[in-house]
């Protein structure tokens, strides 16, 4: 599915675990508000309204918007991007 503004999708902190509980979950939950350009490539504008870090919910990141790449995009280390999901 693609994303697009209004997309309710989650954001994973680390490209190499997608836990979704445990103390390795870490992810963000929340609404894609736009896109931008940040830091030499093109990212998602997500506002966060849910937070799991260690598996466990807390609130410091709730309200706050993030700007993960988005999907596709190559990194300088040759990894190809992919950690946002529909939800």
């Amino acid at each position: 599915m693609e994303i697009v503004i209004g997309t309710r999708v989650r954001s994973f902190d680390f490209s190499h675990d997608r836990s979704l509980d445990g103390e390795r979950a870490c992810y963000v939950e929340g609404e894609v508000v736009g896109f931008d350009h940040v830091e030499g490539c093109d990212r998602y504008r997500i506002l966060v309204d849910r937070d799991i870090f260690g598996g466990v919910e807390e609130d410091r990141r709730v309200g706050d918007l993030i700007y993960p790449p988005i999907n596709g995009t190559s990194t300088w280390l040759g990894r190809v991007t992919d950690g946002v999901e529909v939800i």
